[in-house]
């Protein structure tokens, strides 16, 4: 069975957003780690940073599949 190109950047776009899932479950383990360790200003920015791009990368796989979606 051949997808069109448009089932196919579907099936991208959420293999990539379920990708992003797992990194973001990996960052909320650091930041446990992080908590039990003394926080460390310079890893929990480095963190912080790290959130702030998965979360807008998140947010930019949702927007296309919305778009895909129309």
């Amino acid at each position: 069975m051949k997808m069109t190109l448009k089932q196919t950047k579907l099936l991208g776009l959420t293999m990539e957003l379920e990708l992003k899932a797992k990194e973001y479950k990996i960052l909320c383990k650091k930041f446990e780690t992080l908590k039990k360790n003394n926080l460390n200003s310079i890893e929990l920015e480095n963190l912080k940073n790290d959130f702030l791009k998965n979360q807008e990368e998140i947010k930019n796989i949702n927007n296309q599949l919305k778009a895909l979606k129309k």
